[in-house]
């Protein structure tokens, strides 16, 4: 699967490590000159936002949400394309700029045409390149109103060793979003969800 990582922080860094290994994997930042090094440690190519998107299959926007404004407008059409959104909104001004909806609900309606997913804004950056904690896999929430979507994304998370649970639509992002600002207040680290499979 060709997969385009949008920014080249510790969760961008960390996304690259993990999918390489099994997938067509293209890091996209403002700079890729200034960041090349960074794609040479990890074994992938480092372009523009743009040229990431144009092959990819799908597209995980690691940068955070503050910077989502100017980033969207730069990656290009992504008609059909699988967009898995993993920010988090952390401060109250962010919170407040959602006006009672989620990142990804913002996201789907900046960019209408994409298959837009949500999913990791619970996991932190050491985690997606060691799932596996005490023997069981990290649990992956997604969420999204395409079911094709959902199956990409969730397979995505099994090549990466987690474990996928699909908790709904996007309108159930609005949770996860809560969920994130807990799990930061009581320092919850990886977790396990119970389910039948």
């Amino acid at each position: 699967m060709k997969v385009a990582i949008i920014g080249t922080g510790k969760m961008g860094r960390g996304f690259a490590a993990a999918l390489s290994p099994q997938h067509d994997v293209t890091l996209g930042s403002r700079t890729p000159d200034v960041k090349a090094k960074v794609g040479s440690k990890l074994g992938v190519t480092v372009k523009t936002y743009g040229d990431a998107v144009r092959r990819a299959d799908v597209v995980v926007l690691t940068v955070p949400w503050s910077a989502m404004d100017s980033v969207l407008p730069a990656l290009g059409p992504l008609a059909g394309k699988v967009a898995v959104d993993v920010s988090s909104p952390y401060s109250q001004a962010e919170r407040d700029t959602l006006k009672g909806t989620s990142t990804a609900e913002q996201v789907q309606r900046r960019l209408p045409e994409a298959l837009v997913c949500k999913g990791w804004n619970h996991v932190h950056h050491p985690v997606l390149t060691k799932p596996i904690v005490n023997g069981v896999a990290t649990s992956v929430l997604i969420a999204g109103d395409h079911a094709s979507a959902k199956r990409t994304v969730a397979r995505l998370a099994a090549d990466m060793g987690f474990h996928a649970v699909d908790v709904g639509p996007l309108r159930a992002t609005r949770d996860l979003d809560r969920l994130v600002g807990i799990t930061l207040f009581v320092r919850l680290g990886a977790f396990r969800v119970l389910t039948a499979d």
